[in-house]
């Protein structure tokens, strides 16, 4: 079978781009082709290529199922654009990566909406990353959903780091990730634990949170900036937590990848991750904005290192049983034979 894989290029920064690189790394079963629909440093072009390329590479590489990343706003009307040219030479999948297309579709005009829904429609398969992205999309479109949760590599050693007073967050900082209830978290932290540092690696707001700092005098709380895979390695080794307080979300690979390695995570219920931490088991769970709570549980965790240990060593557990690569794959390959026979 062969499967064109279109999204952002794999080297680019965010978790879509950690999915396909995924795919490129460890997925063998069928014969993948890899297209760029967006690059960092050259998306204009970029996009323009795509939209003129793709109708020509389905037929010249003889496309079974193409493989759509997608997330909202722009990277759905992109999509639906590309999905558009190639209807009737092949089949269609969708692989909605989007924290806010909720948002995106209730805040769209009547005529977006029945957009929308009418491009959902016409795939012949929508793949979501929980139950609950699952239920929404279930009351815009027809398309069968399948869900498949994201997947991460299994370190073959875990050493978690249970006296470390590093805390971690891990990709975009901004409002939407709640990266501003974090500086407030630190400021109330910090007199209780004053040896406790909050580290934020990734890019976005990055001068508005600086302002921010500077202007709450608040020292425990440091800017990282955007780091590799392998940085990112090193750094979850010697972290004690990871942080999390988004407003909406997917299914994180940042969650995913820190459990992973044994760190447990202080994050939200919403999206997906309900799915992956269970609270007081693998790690915490908290209502978006509910900064109270987020003390409290903070501070019990970083009291008991007994409860760190056993969030750590549960947090490998679940993903190594449920979000590990080898049952990952096997979802996908179901998934592209049953729509080689349906469709």
């Amino acid at each position: 079978m062969k499967i064109l894989m279109v999204g952002p290029n794999a080297h680019s920064k965010g978790g879509i781009a950690t999915v396909i690189a995924n795919f490129k790394l460890f997925y063998r079963d069928n014969q993948v082709f890899y297209f760029d629909s967006w690059k960092e440093t050259t998306r204009l072009s970029t996009g323009i290529q795509a939209f003129f390329r793709i109708k020509k590479n389905v037929k010249k590489m003889d496309i079974d199922i193409v493989h759509f990343h997608v997330a909202q706003k722009g990277s759905f009307y992109r999509k639906s654009l590309l999905a558009k040219r190639i209807r009737k030479q092949t089949r269609i999948i969708f692989h909605m990566h989007a924290s806010q297309f909720d948002t995106f579709y209730e805040d769209a005009s009547p005529r977006i909406k029945k957009y929308i829904s009418k491009t959902l429609d016409q795939l012949d398969g929508l793949v979501v990353l929980s139950q609950e992205w699952a239920n929404f999309y279930q009351t815009i479109t027809k398309t069968p959903i399948t869900i498949i949760e994201n997947a991460v590599e299994i370190p073959e050693a875990v050493s978690y780091e249970s006296k470390s007073t590093e805390l971690i967050t891990l990709g975009r900082i901004g409002m939407r990730k709640g990266s501003y209830d974090t500086l407030q978290l630190a400021k109330r932290i910090q007199p209780v634990f004053p040896e406790v540092k909050f580290i934020l690696y990734g890019d976005g707001e990055l001068d508005t949170i600086e302002q921010q700092i500077k202007e709450a005098n608040i020292t425990n709380v440091y800017l990282g900036g955007w780091i590799s895979k392998e940085e990112q390695k090193k750094i979850m080794k010697k972290s004690v937590l990871h942080l999390l307080p988004s407003y909406q979300e997917g299914l994180p690979m940042s969650i995913l990848e820190t459990m992973s390695y044994g760190v447990p995570n202080l994050a939200t219920n919403v999206g997906g991750i309900p799915q992956v931490l269970r609270d007081g088991e693998n790690g915490m769970v908290v209502k978006p904005g509910d900064i109270d709570t987020m003390f409290e549980k903070l501070s019990m965790f970083l009291e008991d290192e007994e409860f760190r240990i056993k969030c750590s060593l549960e947090s490998f557990k679940t993903i190594k049983t449920h979000f590990s690569i080898v049952p990952y794959f096997e979802k996908w390959n179901q998934l592209y034979e049953d729509i080689m026979i349906i469709n």
